[in-house]
């Protein structure tokens, strides 16, 4: 089973507003993010920095375990309590990625622990698929106060990672 997980706990500070609300197409970035999700995943999964209600059907909020930490341990909070065995991530802010590519993010899971893009400038940790057995590492690496950058932990990591 594979789990959908939108990461939509930052401030927002560079886009002058909350950026889940920004309207492109006549949808909300949250909205067009869980959209996605549905069509390549069996449950959709809202990180969020605060504890805040939103009225959105179909879709289970999960909070950061250490608010204003980052996207680091909003990843650690949505794989800890996603019912699938992988999760699809993607962030709320990046609404042109294609339910093509999420697709194909999720076909090349199989065997690894996590499946993450890399392009010319450098990794998207963001928009990846990362499996339950990476949860320990990342928990890890956490409490053992190392830094909170996906990059450097992606770098350091003892699992097995897909780059595309």
């Amino acid at each position: 089973m594979f789990s959908g997980i939108v990461l939509a706990g930052g401030k927002s500070k560079r886009m002058g507003g909350d950026k889940r609300f920004i309207r492109l197409f006549g949808k909300t970035l949250l909205d067009i993010s869980i959209e996605r999700l549905r069509r390549v995943t069996e449950e959709v999964l809202v990180v969020l920095g605060d504890r805040e209600e939103l009225s959105l059907k179909d879709v289970r909020f999960v909070f950061d375990m250490e608010r204003g930490k980052g996207p680091m341990i909003g990843l650690l909070s949505g794989l800890q309590e996603m019912k699938g065995q992988y999760g699809v991530v993607t962030s709320v802010d990046t609404p042109l990625v294609t339910v093509d590519f999420l697709g194909y993010l999720k076909e090349m899971a199989c065997g690894f622990d996590a499946v993450i893009p890399r392009w010319s400038r450098g990794l998207e940790p963001l928009i990846a698929v990362y499996s339950k057995g990476v949860v320990p590492f990342i928990r890890d690496w956490v409490y053992e106060g190392k830094s909170l950058s996906l990059y450097l932990f992606i770098e350091g990591g003892n699992f097995r990672i897909r780059f595309l």
